[in-house]
C-alpha cells in the first residue's frame, strides 16, 4: 500500500511539473498609466509577442499613479518596472533590484550616475519641459519671457510645471527645497517666484491647463506633443545648462530568463532610441531618426548635460504640493 501510495504521488508530481512546463506564463512588467513610455511600450510587447512566438509574453500591469504603483511594491515584486530614476536608482541602491543577463553600455556620464545602470537598470529616455511660442522671436530665456509677458497684458504664459520651471532656474545657486517657507530666503527663488507672480498679477500668465490658443507661451512636457507641434506654433529648447529632466527606466526588479530575454530584444540596435522618440522622450542611447520637429529636437538635446534630481531630495518630495500651492496663490494676484 506504501509503495503505491508512494508511485501515485511521484505521477502527480511529474504531471504537475509538466503542466507548468505547458502553462509558461508571462514576464511581468509593472508600469503608471500615465507614463509618457507606456504607449510605445505597448506596442513593443505586440512586436515582441509576434516577432518571438517561442518566447515569454510581456504582461503590463497598470497602476493608476506612480504612488500606486510604489505602494504595490510593498507586498509584491514585478520581474520588470517602468519607472522614474527617482524609484529605479533608490531600489538599486537598497539592493532589491536583481541582475539581468543581458548587458546594455551606456554613456559614461549616464553610466556613473548610479549602480547598476544596464545591468539592472536600463534607462530609456529624459522627460523634459520644451517652449511653444506664437512667435520666432519671442525670448527663450526665463526671466526674458516673463518681461515679454508683462508687455502683452493679457494671458500669454503658462506652463505644465512651474516647479520645474522655478527649480530650473534654481539650478547651480542652491537646493531647490519646493517649500516656499524654506525658499524664500534664496535670492535665487525670490527672483524666479516675484518674476511669475509680477506676470499673474498683470494679467499675462495662465495657470490652467494649456491648450493652443489659451496661451501665446508655454512650457510643455515633450511627450505631450507626440501627435505634432500646434499648427501656428514654434517648438524650442529653452536656455538651460544643465536641463532638469526626469529618466524614465526599466529596473529588473525580479531577474528571470524571460526578463533578460525581453531586455535583450528591446535593447538591440536602434530599437531603444526609436522608441523614445516615439514617446516624446531624449534617448539616453544612441538611435531613431529625425522624422519631425520634436524627434529632430530632441535628438539635438541628447549631448546636453541633464540634471537628474536625487529620489530623496525635497524637491522631488513636495514637487506636487508645491505646484498646488503656487497656482492657487497666482489664482490669488489675478
Amino acid at each position: 500500500m506504501r509503495r503505491l501510495l508512494s508511485m501515485c504521488l511521484a505521477l502527480a508530481l511529474l504531471l504537475c511539473g509538466c503542466g507548468k512546463q505547458e502553462a509558461r506564463g508571462a514576464v511581468t512588467l509593472w508600469c503608471a498609466s500615465d507614463d509618457p513610455l507606456l504607449p510605445a511600450l505597448r506596442q513593443a510587447a505586440e512586436d515582441y509577442a509576434r516577432l518571438k512566438k517561442d518566447a515569454m509574453a510581456l504582461s503590463l500591469r497598470e497602476f493608476e499613479s506612480a504612488e500606486a504603483l510604489q505602494s504595490a511594491l510593498n507586498t509584491a515584486r514585478p520581474e520588470l518596472l517602468l519607472c522614474s530614476h527617482t524609484l529605479a536608482f533608490a531600489l538599486s541602491e537598497e539592493g532589491l533590484l536583481g541582475t539581468a543577463s543581458v548587458s546594455v553600455r551606456y554613456p559614461d556620464s549616464l553610466a556613473q550616475r548610479a549602480e547598476g545602470i544596464g545591468s539592472s537598470v536600463f534607462p530609456l529616455g529624459s522627460r523634459v519641459q520644451l517652449l511653444l511660442t506664437c512667435e520666432t522671436d519671442t525670448p527663450r530665456e526665463l526671466f526674458a519671457l516673463c518681461a515679454w509677458a508683462l508687455a502683452q497684458q493679457r494671458p500669454c504664459l503658462a506652463a505644465d510645471s512651474y516647479a520645474d520651471l522655478i527649480c530650473q532656474s534654481m539650478l547651480g545657486t542652491g537646493e531647490f527645497h519646493a517649500d516656499r517657507g524654506r525658499d524664500c530666503f534664496s535670492p535665487a527663488f525670490q527672483r524666479a517666484w516675484n518674476a511669475l507672480a509680477d506676470c499673474a498679477f498683470s494679467g499675462s500668465l495662465y495657470t490652467g491647463a494649456f491648450l493652443p490658443g489659451a496661451s501665446d507661451a508655454a512650457f510643455v512636457y515633450a511627450d505631450r506633443l507626440t501627435g505634432g507641434v500646434p499648427a501656428g506654433f514654434t517648438l524650442s529648447a529653452p536656455e538651460a545648462a544643465p536641463r532638469l529632466a526626469d529618466l524614465r527606466c526599466l529596473a529588473l526588479t525580479r531577474p528571470s530568463r524571460g526578463a533578460s530575454a525581453f531586455l535583450s530584444w528591446l535593447f538591440d540596435g536602434e530599437r531603444p532610441g526609436s522608441l523614445a522618440l516615439e514617446s516624446g522622450l531624449i534617448p539616453a542611447l544612441p538611435g531613431g531618426e529625425a522624422a519631425g520637429e520634436l524627434p529632430a529636437l530632441l535628438l539635438s538635446l541628447r549631448d546636453e548635460a541633464l540634471w537628474l534630481p536625487d529620489g530623496g531630495s525635497d524637491f522631488v518630495k513636495n514637487r506636487a504640493a508645491f505646484e498646488a500651492d503656487f497656482r492657487e496663490a497666482m489664482d490669488l494676484l489675478r
